[in-house]
């Protein structure tokens, strides 16, 4: 099989950085991703004006950034990636979690629990 590259609006998520503040109102740290525009980066006060677009939630969860499942999924097929379960919510980690256990991810070597290829999305793709 070919390998497919990313599409874009990956790519830039990917390289999502959560401790840039809002250009529009400073006082908001971006946390949303819109992926209808490929770049743009949200706060919260933003993504009502992209509240047309397919948009993205990031937080932090265990130190790193994580997104919803249930958003996720929808536009990228996430099997064989371990699926952490945050008060209640299904995420997944955006990055490598570098975090050892017992089995590794086929991408950075990270060990979790489960033996399942990735620890996240930047290592499935």
């Amino acid at each position: 099989m070919d390998f497919v590259p990313p599409p874009l609006w990956l790519e830039k998520l990917l390289k999502f950085d959560l401790k840039e503040r809002c250009h529009v109102y400073s006082v908001c740290i971006d946390n949303y991703y819109c992926i209808d525009c490929k770049c743009n980066r949200l706060c919260y006060r933003c993504d009502l004006d992209h509240i047309d677009h397919n948009t993205l939630l990031i937080f932090k969860y265990d130190g790193q950034s994580v997104v919803l499942v249930s958003e996720v999924s929808k536009y990228i097929n996430i099997s064989n990636i371990i699926i952490e379960d945050c008060d209640g919510d299904k995420v997944i980690f955006l990055e490598s979690k570098g975090n050892p256990s017992v089995s590794r991810c086929e991408a950075c070597s990270s060990c979790d629990r489960l033996p399942i290829k990735f620890c996240s999305i930047a290592c499935k793709v």
